[in-house]
């Protein structure tokens, strides 16, 4: 039974437009072997860009936002353009190759600048990105139970992006150290995640995550220009409130207004999880209402229109 599928793709063609057979577009390896040089610039730096969602009963949640988003991390970090037809066909090829009863593994998408030409091995090798696939049901999966929050400052105004555009805000990288030390600061007080806020107070996002705020019917997220990702699962949750009947907006959102929401939601990977706490103030949810959300998104219904949804 195949719970963990791992496939290392063609850089060549993953981002270019040399046309190969599916043998040679990605190739499946033993998730246990040994399959990364120690001379890869994702093991020495950091220096990558990455995706994860939910594939759930062999459809992967929010693929072409997930692989446009992806391109524009690219693009912040000066690499080349991945070519979409390819990469959604290397999804495809893992998917394929996948037959544990789980049905909603993780997918992750990793992708480095190669190996380090700084170093012999790296200057003697050609400059092609470095990519894996890989699909995982035995790991930590994604859950819908309600969540605590607590709020903590990132340490930055909110203006950073415009005047320093070299920090990557927006981009999905592979250096994540920063968001791994929040988790932990999370773990020692005794919360299950934390929602970070620039230093003249307005909302940004979660370490892994988007926060989305309701206010009666109006679902309201931080606008990515301040600095932030632009969330895929928030546009599939504004794509089912649109849906519903309900409005949308993004905009730059006080911390002090996020904490005196009717309700807020926590999107990653695929789904939507209920905050049922934030700074110690108790938040209603509705267990149905985050059933119908998490359906309405795994089923496929609020895909085409997640895909014409986000800021102006």
């Amino acid at each position: 039974m195949a719970s963990i599928v791992l496939g290392m793709g063609n850089g060549r063609a993953l981002f270019g437009d040399e046309q190969v057979p599916d043998k040679e577009l990605i190739r499946l390896v033993d998730p246990e072997g040994l399959n990364i040089s120690a001379f890869d610039l994702s093991v020495l730096r950091g220096d990558g860009i990455f995706e994860a969602t939910t594939v759930w009963k062999g459809y992967p949640v929010s693929l072409e936002n997930h692989l446009r988003r992806l391109a524009h991390s690219a693009a912040l970090m000066d690499m080349p353009a991945p070519n979409i037809a390819a990469f959604t066909r290397a999804v495809d090829l893992v998917i394929a190759a996948y037959d544990d009863p789980e049905p909603g593994p993780l997918l992750r998408i990793i992708v480095s600048r190669g190996l380090d030409p700084e170093t012999g091995v790296g200057r003697a090798a050609d400059r092609v990105p470095t990519v894996f696939i890989f699909l995982d049901a035995k790991g930590a999966l994604h859950e819908a139970d309600p969540i605590t929050m607590v709020s903590m400052t990132r340490g930055y105004p909110s203006d950073i992006t415009t005047r320093a555009p070299w920090l990557l805000n927006g981009a999905k990288t592979l250096s994540y150290a920063f968001n791994c030390a929040v988790h932990r600061e999370c773990d020692r007080r005794g919360v299950g995640d934390a929602v970070l806020f620039t230093e003249d107070g307005f909302t940004l996002e979660c370490p892994n995550s988007s926060i989305v705020a309701r206010y009666g019917d109006t679902f309201v997220t931080p606008d990515p220009s301040i600095g932030i990702l632009n969330g895929t699962s928030q546009r599939e949750l504004f794509a089912w409130a649109m849906q519903e009947g309900r409005t949308v907006e993004y905009r730059k959102l006080p911390i002090a207004e996020l904490r005196e929401a009717d309700r807020l939601y926590m999107t990653h990977g695929g789904w939507v999880i209920p905050v049922n706490e934030l700074d110690g103030r108790a938040l209603e949810y509705d267990p149905a209402e985050i059933d119908a959300v998490n359906d309405a998104i795994h089923t496929g219904r609020t895909h085409d229109d997640a895909l014409t949804i986000g800021p102006r």
